[in-house]
């Protein structure tokens, strides 16, 4: 007599195949490699000196160049426009960048809201040129001089030509919680990472971690200060105290691109 197979065989069979089938599927199934953010976008900033950079042509770089220096005193500003030649290819993305100076004695926060509106009318001025994309400011502005500052930027922001982005360059500490630089209403933070003293081990500890608000997205390193670029930098300002070469431009591309 011919015996049937135990029931318990005949309906775990199928149930194992099918498993069996699935975990083969999924080892099949291709993985998604982890998603690796974009190199930043590089912003070469060439100060008051000879620069020739038509070697960039071609690249994917913008350059920030010194157009003005402002020097301010509790009743006068004196311009020095840029004098040293800057040589560049074309098609390049130009960011003016002025730089103010308080000379000594002098304090922003002493000026009066015209001598303020006057200020933001001349520097508004300075970028009404076919070929300057943006206006960045760079000053050392003073704790008692962050109100007044925050009046010029805002003034400033609303006489800018429409769609030009305002910039200002900024210390690492403005970036804490609950800074000043909260109400300062401009379109990029560009915190220095660069010259910082004493306190350098500190600030770039906690840059390694991220870019603090409010100062995501952009940051300013020196070529001979070099450090790792953090995460979620977007925009990468680079200061080379030597003029600008090939060489140097390759080796700022390779360590943000490794």
């Amino acid at each position: 007599m011919t015996s049937e197979p135990p029931i318990q065989s005949a309906s775990l069979t199928p149930r194992r195949g099918l498993l069996a089938a699935a975990f083969l599927a999924l080892l099949c199934v291709p993985l998604s490699p982890p998603e690796v953010a974009p190199p930043p976008r590089l912003v070469l900033w060439a100060w008051e000196r000879p620069e020739d950079l038509r070697f960039l042509a071609g690249q994917p770089v913008d350059v920030a160049f010194l157009l003005t220096t402002l020097d301010l005193t509790d009743t006068d500003v004196r311009a020095h426009p840029r004098r040293q030649p800057l040589r560049l290819p074309p098609g390049i993305t130009l960011k003016a960048t002025v730089r103010l100076q308080m000379l000594p004695g002098a304090s922003l926060a002493r000026f009066s809201p015209e001598r303020l509106r006057a200020l933001s009318e001349r520097l508004a001025a300075l970028v009404r040129r076919p070929d300057v994309t943006s206006l960045q400011l760079d000053f050392d502005v003073r704790a008692s001089e962050h109100d007044a500052y925050v009046s010029l930027l805002q003034d400033l922001h609303e006489r800018l030509p429409p769609g030009m982005p305002l910039s200002i360059t900024g210390l690492a500490s403005w970036c804490a919680p609950g800074s000043w630089i909260t109400r300062a209403p401009v379109d990029e933070v560009v915190p220095q990472l660069f010259r910082l003293g004493a306190e350098a081990p500190i600030w770039r500890a906690r840059f390694a971690r991220g870019l603090p608000r409010p100062c995501a997205g952009s940051m300013g390193l020196a070529m001979d200060e070099w450090q790792a670029v953090p995460p979620g930098v977007s925009t990468l300002y680079l200061f080379n105290p030597q003029p600008w070469t090939w060489s140097a431009f390759a080796r700022a591309m390779a360590e943000t691109q490794s």
